[in-house]
């Protein structure tokens, strides 16, 4: 940490010097603007990032290692999810049919991504969406209203007899993932951009909260699949109303807990959180 020491001109001004080191860093220019942002602990954030702009990171992906679009498409996600604004793919000879089946599946399972620029050696995937148009508390309300419909659909399902009712229930989990992929990719750029974390109005310690719920819905996402897959299996071996119908109580049951907990979060009711911990 370096020390500066408070300077008062002016009567009325009080003035400190910045790091020499990070001007040329940030290339900060005489008559610059920076943005200045007081935080939750006393403390001030200085940044030349004024606008919420986020900064361009671009990840470089070499295919002369990998020839496989499972592990390609892991790397396109983790890239996405780190913060990378710009995906570039490159190889030494002509792109193979494997990455752009990657490619597809990564765009299928992301939000915001597009490829930008192609040509015989190399792709380049740009990131077209605004942080600021997502905010946190609507992708988790998206979450819960996919996950409770899910939900209800595989009870729906069993009931009726729909096979494919609950393989849709299956796929519609895609959604779920995509989602908390975005949380993350979000929370990661506010980590790295404090003025973003201004302009969407949340500081990192809430993110990080949000974040923490998106994981836990995503993973009663994938609790609800095998719900499904359950159903699937239940219709296919004809069992008998009587287990059907303990199974639709049970999850009758697990959704109005899902739907408290998701309750009492948005409206931060702590008693109501603990009813439905003693519950559980």
């Amino acid at each position: 940490m370096e020390i500066r020491k408070v300077q008062k001109t002016g009567g009325a001004s009080y003035i400190i010097s910045l790091p020499k080191e990070w001007i040329k860093v940030s290339d900060i220019k005489k008559n610059d603007s920076l943005g200045v942002i007081s935080q939750p602990d006393g403390s001030l954030t200085i940044t030349p990032h004024i606008h919420g702009k986020v900064a361009e990171r671009v990840k470089i992906i070499d295919l002369k290692d990998i020839d496989d679009s499972e592990y390609l498409y892991r790397l396109l996600i983790a890239a996405y999810v780190t913060g990378f604004n710009t995906i570039k793919i490159t190889t030494p000879s002509r792109i193979p049919s494997f990455a752009h089946k990657a490619v597809r599946m990564f765009i299928e399972a992301s939000i915001g991504q597009e490829v930008s620029e192609e040509t015989e050696k190399s792709m380049t995937i740009k990131d077209l969406l605004n942080p600021g148009e997502m905010p946190f508390e609507n992708v988790i309300s998206r979450m819960h209203v996919i996950i409770e419909g899910m939900l209800n659909d595989a009870m729906y399902a069993l009931k009726t007899k729909d096979k494919e009712l609950a393989e849709d229930v299956i796929f519609r989990d895609r959604d779920v993932n995509k989602l908390y992929w975005l949380i993350s990719r979000q929370y990661n750029l506010l980590l790295r951009n404090v003025s973003l974390s201004h302009e969407m109005g949340m500081n990192v310690e809430t993110a990080l909260h949000y974040m923490q719920i998106a994981r836990v819905i995503e993973r009663t996402g994938d609790q609800v699949v095998q719900i499904a897959e359950n159903v699937r299996n239940m219709i296919f071996l004809s069992t008998e109303k009587k287990t059907g119908d303990i199974f639709q109580t049970l999850a009758a049951e697990a959704l109005e807990i899902f739907k408290s907990g998701v309750e009492s979060f948005n409206t931060r009711n702590l008693t109501q959180s603990r009813q439905i911990y003693e519950r559980i």
